[in-house]
């Protein structure tokens, strides 16, 4: 998973990071998961909060921010909603 924060005014497009991540990545690096935050957790001493995010997971019914999975076939960065999630758990979703 990588967490996201996105400039003012821009929005995620999924397709178009896609292909970048794609370009620039081998697939076993490429991100499964995104995590999109208003901004980054920081600790005092100004390192990210990794273990925190960590552990809250992927989870859409516990982590507050939007989240999105990696496409294969549609070749996108899609959100993860319910549907998606529950194909996850019941291991009809390969990721």
């Amino acid at each position: 998973m990588a967490a996201l924060v996105l400039r003012p005014g821009c929005h995620l497009d999924g397709a178009a990071l896609y292909g970048h991540v794609e370009q620039l990545l081998p697939p076993y690096a490429r991100p499964r998961f995104l995590r999109l935050q208003e901004r980054l957790a920081m600790t005092e001493t100004f390192k990210q909060q990794k273990v925190r995010l960590a552990q809250e997971g992927f989870d859409p019914t516990r982590v507050p921010d939007p989240l999105f999975l990696l496409d294969e076939a549609t070749r996108a960065y899609v959100p993860l909603g319910p549907a998606l999630w529950e194909g996850l758990l019941a291991g009809t979703l390969r990721i």
